[in-house]
C-alpha cells in the first residue's frame, strides 16, 4: 500500500480533516481513490457487511465503438464469470509486476508469455465451471502459476487451459438472453479472440505499420506533422466507419434499429409517442 502515498492527495475537505483514524477510512480513500493504477483494491466500508473488492481498469479508449463497447462488454461479462462460477484469480502481486513490465514490449501480445493462474476452481464452484475447466478440483495450497500467451489466457489451451473467453460462453448458456444479444455479444468476443489470436493487428501494430511504411518516413525515427496528419486523417475515417483497412479493421454485422419492434411497441402504447422517448 506504501506506493499510494507517493502524491498528495488531489482534494481535502475542511470537515474530514480532523476525523478518528480508528473509525473512519476517509482520509486512506482520499489518497486511495486519486490514484489512477490499472487495479484498484477496495477495502471493506467501515461498519459494513461489503466485502474486498476489485475494480477493473486496464481499458484504454479504442477508434470505434464496436471496439470500446467490444471490451467494456467482455470486462462485464468476465466479472459475472468470476462471481457466478466462484473462480480465484489470485497470484503473488511480483508476477503482477512482471506481467505489467512484460507488456510494455513491442507486440508483446504476440510474441510474449505472461504469469497467469491455471487452476480458477475454487471449493465453492458449481459443477458447470468444474467441468469448464476441465475438472480440476479446488486446491487449497498455493497457486498454480504458469506462463501463457495471450491467445492461451483469452481463448485457451487444450488439456491445459480454459480459456476467458470459453468461460464466459459457458457462463452464457446459464442466462436468458434474446437472440439479438447473444449474436451482439458474440461479435464482440469474437473481435477479442482475433486480437489476442494475432488475426487481427492492434492499434500499435497498426500505428507502426502506418508509419514505417508512409512514404515520407526516411527510417530515422522521425515522425513528421505530415504523417501525424494523415494518420490521424485515417484514424477519424476509421472511427467513422469510413475507411476498412485489412487484418486490422472488424466488419460487424448488427441487427439493431433505430425503430421498436412492433411487439413492443404492442404492450407499451406510450411508447409510439416519441416524447416518451425524448
Amino acid at each position: 500500500m506504501a506506493h499510494l502515498f507517493i502524491r498528495d492527495p488531489v482534494v481535502l475537505y475542511g470537515e474530514k480533516v480532523d476525523i478518528d483514524d480508528e473509525e473512519d477510512s476517509d482520509h486512506f480513500e482520499n489518497i486511495q481513490s486519486t490514484n489512477w493504477q490499472n487495479m484498484r483494491f477496495k477495502p471493506p466500508p467501515p461498519n459494513s457487511s461489503i466485502g474486498w473488492r476489485i475494480e477493473f481498469r486496464p481499458t484504454e479508449i479504442q477508434l470505434t465503438e464496436f471496439e470500446n463497447a467490444a471490451f467494456v462488454v467482455f470486462v462485464v461479462l468476465l466479472t459475472r464469470v468470476i462471481a457466478t462460477f466462484k473462480l480465484n484469480f489470485l497470484m503473488p502481486i511480483s508476477q503482477v509486476d512482471a506481467n505489467l513490465r512484460t507488456a510494455q514490449n513491442r507486440d508483446a501480445v504476440l510474441r510474449e508469455r505472461f504469469h497467469f493462474r491455471q487452476d480458477l476452481i475454487s471449493c465453492d464452484s458449481p459443477l458447470q465451471a468444474q467441468e469448464c475447466c476441465g475438472g480440476r478440483p479446488c486446491e487449497q495450497e498455493g497457486a498454480k502459476v504458469a506462463l501463457m500467451s495471450i491467445d492461451e489466457i483469452v481463448n485457451g489451451k487444450a488439456g491445459e487451459f480454459a480459456g476467458l473467453i470459453p468461460l464466459i460462453n459457458s457462463y452464457l448458456g446459464t442466462i436468458e438472453a434474446d437472440v439479438d444479444t447473444h449474436c451482439s455479444i458474440r461479435q464482440y468476443l469474437k473481435f477479442i479472440s482475433l486480437r489476442a489470436s494475432g488475426k487481427l493487428r492492434t492499434t500499435a501494430r497498426w500505428i507502426r505499420d502506418f508509419v514505417t511504411q508512409h512514404p515520407l518516413y526516411q527510417q530515422d525515427s522521425v515522425v513528421s506533422s505530415a504523417i501525424n496528419y494523415d494518420l490521424v486523417k485515417l484514424m477519424v475515417a476509421l472511427s467513422e466507419g469510413d475507411e476498412h483497412i485489412p487484418n486490422f479493421s472488424y466488419s460487424a454485422r448488427t441487427k439493431t434499429v433505430d425503430s421498436l419492434p412492433p411487439s413492443v411497441l404492442a404492450d407499451n402504447p406510450r411508447l409510439k409517442d416519441d416524447s416518451v422517448l425524448q
